[in-house]
């Protein structure tokens, strides 16, 4: 079969032909149809972002949909032939506090997931790819949707899971902070399709927010943030109705805290706010006004298992649409030219690899 390949940080991909592998105990073989790409791929292929690789050469390749083709000892809820999404996010299967956890294909997370990473170097950039069985979802029910357009549920499990961990309930008001980045602008589309009576969609540009407020049919209300954070406290406030009950935080490497600060003093008494972005400074808590408040302040990483089936459970109902993603997919063969593409991607843009023809691994 033939692999994207990564000897190290900072050194080319290779496409190379390897042998096709078997699936172990409590694995499963997958043969990839599509993956979708992160926009900061080219900086971590490089090696500016620290994060933790397993050993080299390895195929890189986080999320992914494609169909079984195989299973080792022990699996038992999946068959050959099943589409599945295959989630990179491990969570090692002990009864501990913390047990050690791995994003497959891209990082290590705790401080002893260096064996993890070791035992299941592999992500989804080869056309067959093993996981531990655990990490994937059923696609069962959906299969008039291409295997292109469901790899876009990878765009949108990362703020369902900080949603739901925010608790999120039918009716109440959510205020988005970084709307019009690639995940945040899934977080506005995740939180109408869960029921939100108004969503408040934080930017600086009134322009990549217009296509949220439309298909937000009424219930989405833009606030471009100035940075003076008194007069973006009360627009966002005056724009929910007098206080949010939920805020969810996405903005991706702020360099100051004050766009987070404004969506955490927008809140109403007893309010929650979600910290699920990648802010480069340290985010100065006001202790007395979360006192006098009530206000709950949750950082969240990723999702569960039970997120991502909730997440397919709301596409398959039709509650949640996957078509207002626009997406560019590129062949496998093609995957330099996808990661280019995927650096430019903004807001409801997804770019995904794919093997929807004969020569798309060239």
């Amino acid at each position: 079969m033939k692999a994207w390949l990564l000897d190290q940080p900072g050194t080319p991909l290779a496409l190379r032909e390897i042998p096709e592998p078997a699936p172990r105990r409590g694995a499963v073989l997958v043969r990839m149809e599509a993956v979708p790409l992160l926009s900061y791929t080219r900086n971590w292929l490089e090696g500016k972002l620290p994060y933790a690789l397993p050993p080299g050469p390895f195929s890189p390749g986080t999320n992914g949909v494609g169909r079984v083709e195989a299973v080792g000892e022990g699996v038992l809820a999946f068959r050959a032939g099943q589409r599945v999404a295959v989630n990179p996010h491990w969570i090692a299967n002990e009864t501990t506090r913390e047990p050690e956890q791995a994003l497959i294909g891209l990082t290590g997370i705790s401080a002893g997931s260096a064996p993890m990473l070791a035992d299941f170097p592999h992500g989804t950039w080869r056309e067959l790819a093993e996981f531990p069985a655990s990490t994937l979802i059923s696609l069962d029910g959906l299969d008039g949707i291409s295997s292109e357009r469901l790899a876009v549920l990878g765009k949108f499990a990362v703020p369902f899971g900080g949603l739901r961990r925010g608790r999120l309930t039918a009716g109440e008001t959510v205020v988005i902070n970084g709307a019009s980045g690639y995940f945040g602008s899934a977080a506005v589309l995740v939180a109408l399709a869960t029921g939100a009576s108004r969503v408040i969609a934080l930017g600086r540009r009134l322009e990549p927010l217009q296509t949220l407020v439309e298909l937000g049919r009424g219930r989405v209300v833009p606030v471009l943030l100035t940075g003076d954070g008194a007069a973006d406290v009360a627009a966002i406030r005056s724009a929910s109705g007098g206080g949010a009950d939920l805020a969810f935080d996405m903005v991706g490497e702020a360099g100051d805290p004050n766009a987070t600060l404004a969506a955490l003093r927008s809140l109403r008494r007893n309010g929650r706010l979600v910290l699920m972005g990648s802010m480069q400074v340290d985010l100065p808590v006001p202790y007395g006004e979360m006192l006098r408040n009530n206000w709950e302040l949750i950082g969240h990483f990723m999702y569960t298992g039970a997120d991502y089936l909730a997440l397919v459970a709301l596409v398959n109902s039709k509650q949640l649409s996957l078509e207002p993603v626009e997406l560019k997919s590129y062949p496998f063969a093609d995957l330099e030219a996808a990661i280019d593409e995927a650096g430019r991607m903004q807001g409801l843009q997804c770019t995904v690899a794919a093997a929807n023809a004969a020569n798309a691994w060239g």
